[in-house]
């Protein structure tokens, strides 16, 4: 269930809003790979009216479950992040595509009245998650040959097929066979 906010209504006797939410972690419809051991998402909001539009300072307090790019063990990241986004309601121009920096904080809204709060709350979650979580910053990652997790257990597997595999394996051969 998506939670909106009426802006107008809200900030119209007040200069600022201050409110403390908590979102069901479900409503948020994030990819299926997402998923929590909590049930709600915390969100501690601060908006301030703005001669353009508002200025919210949302900290988001929570946790994801993610899989590790390198080990693939399933791991929880804390979501503990403070983000500063602008409201407005004043569109691009249409000859200026392409966004610059300072405008990668700018939200633009189309109804003050129903503002969607859940969907900036996705975003920004959305925004947190690394391209490849990893669950250790010197996480070992999995065999390349037995697939066993490197963290857990240490094996010669690479080394030993490094071996194999080598250019001069087949000395090993010729050495064995003037042995032998």
């Amino acid at each position: 269930m998506a939670i909106y906010i009426n802006l107008k209504e809200e900030l119209k006797h007040e200069d600022f809003i201050e409110k403390d939410l908590s979102i069901n972690f479900k409503s948020l419809n994030l990819p299926k790979d997402y998923s929590s051991n909590s049930e709600f998402v915390n969100v501690h909001l601060y908006i301030i009216k703005d001669k353009e539009g508002y200025i919210l300072s949302m900290s988001i307090k929570g946790d994801i479950t993610l899989e590790c790019a390198r080990c693939l063990e399933p791991f929880n990241m804390n979501l503990s992040e403070t983000s500063n986004i602008i409201l407005t309601k004043k569109k691009p121009k249409k000859h200026n595509l392409e966004l610059s920096v300072n405008e990668l904080n700018i939200e633009f809204i189309e109804d003050e009245e129903k503002f969607n709060l859940t969907d900036i709350v996705r975003e920004e979650i959305l925004i947190q998650t690394p391209i490849k979580p990893l669950c250790d910053e010197n996480c070992k990652g999995i065999c390349q040959v037995c697939g066993g997790n490197k963290n857990e257990v240490e094996c010669d597997c690479e080394k030993n097929l490094n071996r194999e595999v080598s250019p001069f394996a087949k000395l090993k051969v010729l050495l064995e066979k003037k042995k032998g």
